[in-house]
């Protein structure tokens, strides 16, 4: 699934797979500029830390029937995160920041990409009331 925006920079911790040969050799593939955060700035991916604990507390300790109810759980948390308005964004969502970059730069938008299907979050919150009907907790 493509981004609706074309990535041109990446910015990464300097984690083993993050240095590795194949990473570099990929990003100069898709032509994006790599950059790596200073040692020791955990401050740097805040954001991004956040936003994978709240995946691995809410989606990642659900058991799931398939791969693909997994990937639609994810993508069904992504759409409900990226539309949830939040302080560090000055009260906007991430959603309403792309479409402000993008309105800006319409350089950046992707022509590859394809939306979400209109239904996804309805579909993500049924899986995980169905595996959370299954997969109760030992008592």
């Amino acid at each position: 699934m493509p981004f609706s925006f074309r990535v041109t920079h990446l910015l990464t911790d300097r984690g083993s797979c993050f240095t590795a040969d194949a990473f570099e050799a990929a990003c100069e593939r898709h032509a994006v500029q790599h950059r790596k955060t200073r040692p020791y700035t955990p401050k740097t991916n805040g954001m991004v830390e956040r936003f994978n604990g709240r995946v691995q507390r809410e989606v990642l300790g659900i058991t799931l029937y398939s791969h693909r109810d997994l990937e639609t759980a994810l993508r069904g948390f992504n759409a409900a995160y990226n539309r949830l308005c939040q302080r560090v964004l000055k009260g906007l969502s991430p959603e309403m920041i792309l479409r402000q970059r993008l309105e800006a730069d319409p350089a950046l938008v992707n022509p590859a990409y394809t939306p979400l299907k209109p239904g996804i979050l309805r579909k993500a919150l049924q899986i995980v009331a169905d595996a959370k009907e299954v997969s109760q907790p030992d008592s």
